[in-house]
């Protein structure tokens, strides 16, 4: 199948506003729990757009790349992107600092602060094949079984 701008820019354009809008969405916290699903799947979709669009438009990016215009808009994004992990690092969001604590906390404050029933909980695990034994943290409960952090999440948390 050949590439055909009269499809590719219709869905670029229309990815770009939905996963544009969602991320806005998503800094104000508004919608949250339904902005974040569309934002990530539409954005791997962009993506796969943007690749279509580069191939199609290869020979005017050639052009563009000729007189240099790319390396002080790449320095530009590399540079601003590096500012926002440093000051990630220096100062985590709440959420971030909160899920930290949790994953190190004791086992048994981790169902308190959750407010699940221990019991339960365990039951639930073990019947999917995750075991308790020997982890004294939320964290260590998936490292011995080798398990997805959120599964375990879940689990808990039915």
């Amino acid at each position: 199948m050949k590439l055909n701008r009269n499809y590719i820019t219709p869905f670029i354009s229309l990815v770009f506003l939905v996963v544009g809008l969602t991320g806005v969405l998503m800094f104000f916290h508004l919608f949250d729990g339904y902005t974040e699903i569309v934002h990530e799947f539409l954005g791997l979709f962009f993506v796969v757009c943007a690749v279509f669009h580069i191939i199609l438009n290869w020979k005017a990016l050639k052009i563009h790349f000729k007189r240099g215009v790319f390396i002080p808009a790449g320095i530009a994004v590399a540079v601003i992107s590096l500012l926002f992990i440093i000051q990630q690092q220096l100062h985590p969001k709440v959420d971030t600092k909160l899920l930290d604590r949790i994953i190190q906390a004791p086992i048994n404050d981790v169902f308190k602060a959750l407010n699940v029933d221990s019991s339960k909980a365990v039951k639930r695990l073990e019947s999917n094949g995750i075991s308790i034994d020997g982890a004294t943290r939320l964290e260590d409960i998936w490292i011995k079984n080798n398990a997805d952090p959120e599964e375990v999440f879940d689990l808990i948390m039915k």
